[in-house]
């Protein structure tokens, strides 16, 4: 895995150093979500319901220039898989079966390309293809010594070829510099290794079948090492002040924007675990897309809400099952704000929002059981998570919140708020005996409670100004 690695970071060093004295160098750094292609075969009986799932993709690329519209370009990017599937821990019954999302089996792109650019000014459009290896790292588990009764693992690549096509456009800052959007489509053309699932002991095995293709969203940034002038500095340097105010005025105006928030919800009183404090906060964030006129402001993305549910199977005694999920959600958010001062340094507002809910996922765990004695109380009980329709479902929020300038050209938002009106979602059902009667009863969690956001708001005006 390392000695490819260094392999890539060593060409794209050398590249850079011959080429950086010519000013034809530019480094690109991208990201963004995919959505990579991977089928079941032979699925299994009962079936596990497989479903690819979005991941994410990181890179870098070194262009280099041939011509004015043309360059060349070598990339090495890391790319995630996400598939969802239904297991069966009981197997042959069906009976505790859960879903599960599962991350993992990352592949390594490296590939080289042309490009061909569009000049339209203050933007360009581009067209790009590509031809490369996807490499992928696993553990053979083959080697077996019928004397310890061990199996022995060694780390092995699976390597496909792949070629691919992207299409986009940038946008020019002042600095030269550039920001890429673009959509990219990478087909692979021999399998790697395969996902096999087990359990069922039946032939033929069902099995993952991937070649690293995928389509993706492609959001980068651009750096051109040519560098200013020593009268493009002094220019630069003597108009300083001004852009600074310039900016600020910029990103306080109106305009769209999107904004990256990480959050923590504290749950009621009434869903906490006694005797297990951390228990009353889960984490979450969202990626939010807005437009703000005059002092009203409205957005929309993707939030992802984290939380448990906590069971309460007598008075006084309760126990944390590991019922682990996460909520996807679409919010709708409109927000008032009022500035305080003149300066562009602060401004306060109300904002109220509605979540439309897209998906739940795990519990992560299928079941578990435990027992003992609390109080006089003595208890043998199994938890079983319970899957769960809950897409289309909404919920709501409302508070306050603040934003702050930083870097003069975005912002710092802080926002208190709190959920309320959340279906019932994370269903565990409690199956057993308490003081030697049968138990069994469902328990289930919400997503309310109060909710601190932290965030970073970036005007797209800055990016895109004339």
């Amino acid at each position: 895995m390392m000695n490819h690695r260094i392999f890539i970071v060593g060409i794209l060093f050398s590249i850079f150093s011959q080429v950086n004295a010519q000013s034809d160098v530019k480094l690109e750094l991208y990201t963004g979500p995919q959505m990579g292609y991977q089928q079941l075969l032979n699925d299994s009986r009962p079936s596990l319901n497989f479903k690819p799932k979005v991941a994410n993709h990181l890179g870098l690329g070194l262009l280099y220039s041939v011509k004015p519209d043309w360059q060349l370009i070598v990339q090495s990017e890391f790319t995630g898989l996400a598939y969802r599937y239904t297991a069966y821990p009981n197997f042959p019954s069906v009976e505790g079966a859960t879903r599960f999302t599962a991350r993992g089996g990352q592949l390594w792109n490296h590939r080289l390309g042309v490009r061909k650019t569009w000049e339209k000014g203050a933007h360009a459009l581009y067209m790009q293809p590509m031809l490369g290896i996807t490499m992928a790292r696993y553990i053979d588990y083959s080697q077996y010594d019928t004397l310890s009764s061990f199996n022995f693992f060694t780390r092995r690549t699976s390597v496909s070829v792949n070629m691919g096509l992207e299409l986009g456009m940038k946008f020019y800052t002042k600095n030269k510099n550039y920001y890429t959007i673009g959509l990219r489509h990478q087909q692979g053309f021999n399998d790697l290794y395969p996902v096999n699932f087990n359990w069922f002991n039946d032939a033929p095995v069902s099995t993952i079948q991937r070649r690293g293709s995928y389509t993706g969203l492609v959001l980068g940034y651009g750096i051109d090492f040519k560098g200013k002038t020593g009268e493009e500095k002094t220019l630069w340097k003597s108009g300083k002040e001004e852009r600074k105010i310039n900016k600020r005025t910029i990103a306080w105006g109106d305009g769209s924007y999107v904004l990256v928030s990480g959050l923590l919800r504290f749950r009621p009183k009434s869903e906490r675990e006694q005797n297990l404090e951390f228990s009353n906060i889960s984490g979450g964030y969202e990626f939010l897309a807005g437009y703000t006129k005059g002092s009203w402001s409205l957005e929309t993305g993707y939030k992802k809400m984290n939380a448990y549910t906590n069971a309460v199977f007598i008075d006084g005694v309760n126990n944390h099952t590991p019922s682990d999920y996460s909520v996807d959600v679409v919010p709708l958010r409109l927000r008032y704000h009022v500035a305080m001062g003149s300066s562009n340094r602060l401004r306060v507002g109300a904002s109220a929002s509605s979540m439309v809910i897209l998906d739940s996922q795990g519990p992560y765990w299928s079941w578990f059981a435990f027992s003992g004695r609390n109080n006089d109380v003595i208890y043998d009980l199994a938890s079983i998570p319970i899957e769960q329709t809950i897409s289309g479902k909404i919920l709501f929020n409302a508070g306050a919140y603040m934003e702050v300038p930083i870097f003069n050209s975005s912002l710092l938002t802080f926002n208190f708020s709190r959920n309320f009106g959340s279906p019932k979602v994370g269903k565990v059902q409690l199956v057993g005996e308490v003081n030697g009667e049968p138990f069994d009863q469902i328990f289930s969690g919400s997503l309310n409670g109060w909710v601190l956001e932290m965030g970073y708001k970036l005007p797209l005006n800055i990016i895109f100004k004339k």
